[in-house]
Parts: C-alpha cells; structure tokens; sequence
C-alpha cells in the first residue's frame, strides 16, 4: 500500500503536504506557459487558465489513486450538484453588498475623486479584466479551499484549519508593498470568511461567487487599487482622500478598517443565507448495517392457519374419501362454586 493511501490524521496531513507541493508546482509551470504564449495584458489570463487546468488535473489524480473515489471534481469541489448556480449567485451577492458598504462609509468619511476614461480601448481591457479576475479567483478557491485544505481540515479539524488559513494569508501580506497593519487583518479574516463558505457548503461554488464578484467590485466597479496595483482599474478610477485607517490609503480598501468590520458582518450574514444548505450537505452518510436481505424479489406470505371448524378428510385404503365434520372441543366441567368457610354446603 502506498504512503499516501489508508485512513489516519497522520496520512490526510501528508496528502496535505503532497496538495501543497503540487500547487507550488502548478503555479511555476502556468507562470512558464503564460510567458511562452503572451507577455502583454493578457499574460494573467492565459496564466490562470493553465494554473486552473494544471490544479484540476494533479487534485483529481490524487483523489483517484489515494482517495478511491470515481467524483474526482466533486472531492474537489467543483461538482455540478443542483442548484451550484444559485450559491454563485448568492456569493456574488454577498461579495458585492460587503464592498459596496465599506466605498459607501469611505465616501461619507472622506471623499472619493471618480476618474472616467470611455475610450473603446478601455472597455475592451474592462471586459478581459472581467475574466481575468473570475479566472484568478478559481484558481486561488481550487488552490486554497479545494483538496489541500480539505486534508488539513481532515488531519487537525476544521477548527484548526480554519485558523491557520487566517494566519497563514495574514503573514503573508506584511511583505505586500503599501500594506497597512489594517491589511494583514483583513487579509486573515478573508480567508477565514471563505474557508467557512466552503464548510458550510461542502463546494467552492460560493467561495467561488463572493471571491470573484469582491476582487470585481473593487477593482473594476469602484475603480479602487487591489492590494496595492490599479491594473484591474481600466473605465472607472477613483481615489480616496481621508484617513489611511478609513481609506486604506495606495493599498485600497482592502487596508481600511471599515473593511475589517464588513467581513465579521459579512460572517453572520454568510451564516444566514447557508442555513439550508449547511444543513442539507452536512448531515451524516447513513450507512446500512445487520443482515443483508435480498429485497429485489418480493416475499410471499405465509399460508393461513386452518379453520378450528374446517372439515377432516380421511381417506381409506380403498381410495374412497370421507368428510367428516372435526369433532367439537370436550365439554368443560363448570368450576365449582366457592363456599365461605362457616356456611353449609347446600343440598343436592
């Protein structure tokens, strides 16, 4: 048996390891062929298209020889189970509602300098910036909440994993440039608000949603920087003047505090709208247990009892039957009546 097969904390956090060793691989060979087919403003698409084909295929030959399972896409995350439009939708409409306050609180504590450029050039660059940014946040959603972490999650527990996805994306945005003590906040509760999604759910469909439809709001909505760079910015550009805890100064809104305190919002609202759903995908696989029983042919009832009155056939040695009627039950004596001790017995 190998290594990486059979059950055990031990072993999930070893495929975990192996998750993590592939993604780093996977991000390599993208970055390689997308320089090989474009270096100019369509080089991040063709990037996370390969990074999204290279992490579906090495994820789903894991789940096929260490897993056991024929679903690879839905281990992942990525099944086409009823109704994964409609957590899209529902996480696209979270994402949004959490950035239109956080630009609407800015705006009514600062001010914000709206910049237009209509020239047709800019609406072609808004529309690959569209795909850009679903294609990114895919690839990051497989990356992160797909196989890797659900074997974090089986070797520590949700919990803990949880948690240290929070950490693990905080730390990594102290060495952003113009990130602000703000931004590694809400950076780590980001990845919190999404890791939840994806327990809740059990798919990346509204990881997927609100992932996109933030990175979309911010950066090509509100023409706001994204973690510090306006590349996603093309129609519309604004900037903020106020407060850099309240603005998030060159790093955007995702450095605001306000942001901070959207996503713990956010958090309870997540909890609401996937009250059904975590329900529905959470409840425990019922697995038959006892004797097994053939039950594709039905069972035929017993015959009934005879009749106490049914006729008796006898049948002698000439061949000739005779009915009789069954003789009647012996007659019971009627029980004798009870005497008081002092009275006399009466007279027959």
């Amino acid at each position: 048996m190998s290594l990486f097969q059979g059950q055990g904390r031990g072993r999930e956090f070893l495929r975990f390891l192996a998750a993590v060793g592939w993604l780093l691989l996977a991000y390599f060979l993208a970055e390689k062929a997308g320089h090989g087919f474009s270096r100019g403003i369509a080089f991040p698409l063709i990037r996370n298209i390969f990074d999204i084909f290279l992490l579906i295929i090495g994820y789903g030959y894991m789940e096929l020889a260490w897993e056991n399972t024929r679903q690879p896409l839905r281990a992942i995350g990525l099944g086409m189970r009823a109704g994964w439009g409609r957590e899209f939708a529902m996480g696209a409409a979270l994402g949004w509602a959490m950035v239109a306050v956080v630009i609407l609180l800015v705006a009514l504590g600062g001010h914000l300098y709206i910049q237009l450029w209509t020239a047709p050039a800019a609406w072609g660059r808004l529309v690959l910036q569209l795909f850009v940014v679903a294609t990114v946040a895919l690839a990051e959603e497989i990356a992160f909440r797909g196989y890797a972490f659900q074997k974090l999650v089986a070797a520590v527990g949700p919990f803990a994993a949880t948690l240290l996805a929070g950490i693990f994306f905080g730390l990594v945005r102290v060495q952003a440039p113009a990130a602000t003590s703000a931004a590694v906040w809400v950076s780590g509760m980001a990845a919190i608000l999404l890791s939840v999604a994806y327990l809740r759910t059990h798919a990346l469909w509204l990881c997927w949603g609100l992932h996109s439809s933030w990175l979309a709001a911010i950066g090509i909505l509100f023409g706001q920087p994204l973690a510090g760079s306006r590349t996603a910015s093309s129609v519309i550009q604004t900037y903020a003047d106020g407060p850099t805890w309240l603005t998030g100064a060159e790093y955007g809104p995702e450095g605001s505090v306000i942001t901070l305190v959207v996503l713990w919002i956010g958090l309870y609202f997540l909890f609401r709208i996937t009250r059904d759903l975590a329900w529905k995908v959470n409840q425990p696989v019922l697995r038959p247990a006892g004797i097994p029983m053939d039950l594709s042919h039905p069972m035929h009832p017993a015959p009934p009892p005879p009749a106490a009155s049914a006729p008796v056939q006898s049948g002698p040695a000439g061949g000739l039957v005779q009915i009789a009627p069954a003789p009647p039950p012996p007659r019971q004596a009627p029980p004798e009546p009870t005497i008081a001790p002092g009275v006399p017995r009466p007279k027959e």
